[in-house]
């Protein structure tokens, strides 16, 4: 009886010491993915969305967004269907998604449709005619008679409080995937809580290949699996499932909730 009661301390022992490895490992690689400052490095799918669909991925963490880039992330969920149907949108669902998006352990890759390149200086009549026209620098003494020079005008506007030091970026921003790293049922997941699309990019394929580069980046990370929670009602369930293979998590909520958790193991 001691012996058999001594083995099972020893297997207990070896039980806990391993479930204690296994949680510092699990805690090592959420750390290092919340600190990579390049999350977008080494993922193929990002350059493909460039060649595509004219719009390319901004990686921010969610403490560096500017007031702006948060204000058009809101605007695109308070448009969304689903979300209308679910619950309207109120200001203190706003207030949520704000404190959501703003989180220190949020990543939110935009998409922004890349801006036009500026346009060339256009031509003087007499250029235009093909006349080379020289023009004279300014002599010091005809300096005070001309008018000061207007400063040229600033693309970007720093948000006070928002952004630590970051210029938004060019482009106006047709959708967002919002990410967080971390861990569920004693494994490191990548946890999707946002895929959101303007009006005239959905159906593109473009949610498609949004939701490939998350993959990347869970690979990437060596995270074990993906996450999502949708409304059962969302039009999107369908796209999560039959387009994207996930299927219902083993930790989703009762079926009587409006919720459902799907979950998707990394692909090799």
């Amino acid at each position: 009886g001691g012996a058999r009661a001594r083995g099972g301390g020893s297997r207990k022992k070896l039980a806990k010491t391993e479930r204690q490895q296994r949680d510092a490992t699990n805690k090592a690689l959420i750390a290092k993915a919340n600190a990579d400052t390049d999350l977008l490095a080494g993922t193929e799918v990002v350059r493909d969305i460039g060649e595509k669909f004219d719009v390319h991925f901004e990686a921010v963490a969610g403490a560096q967004l500017q007031a702006s880039e948060v204000e058009a992330c809101l605007s695109l969920l308070s448009a969304s269907p689903a979300l209308a149907e679910a619950a309207g949108w109120k200001q203190e669902e706003a207030e949520r998604r704000r404190s959501a998006l703003a989180a220190p352990d949020t990543h939110v890759l935009l998409l922004r449709k890349r801006p036009l390149p500026d346009e060339p200086p256009a031509l003087s009549d007499a250029e235009a005619e093909g006349w080379v026209v020289i023009h004279h620098p300014v002599e010091p003494k005809d300096l005070g008679r001309l008018a000061p020079l207007a400063p040229p005008p600033q693309p970007f506007t720093q948000a006070a409080g928002l952004g630590g030091g970051r210029e938004a970026a060019r482009g106006e921003i047709v959708g967002f995937l919002q990410l967080r790293f971390c861990i569920q049922s004693d494994r490191p997941v990548l946890h999707l809580q946002e895929l959101e699309l303007a009006e005239p990019v959905r159906a593109s394929g473009l949610g498609e290949h949004a939701m490939q580069t998350a993959e990347e980046l869970a690979r990437k990370h060596c995270m074990s699996g993906l996450v999502l929670t949708c409304l059962k009602s969302n039009p999107a369930l369908s796209f999560y499932c039959d387009k994207c293979r996930y299927s219902v998590d083993e930790t989703s909520r009762s079926a009587a909730k409006e919720y459902v958790t799907l979950s998707k193991g990394v692909p090799a």
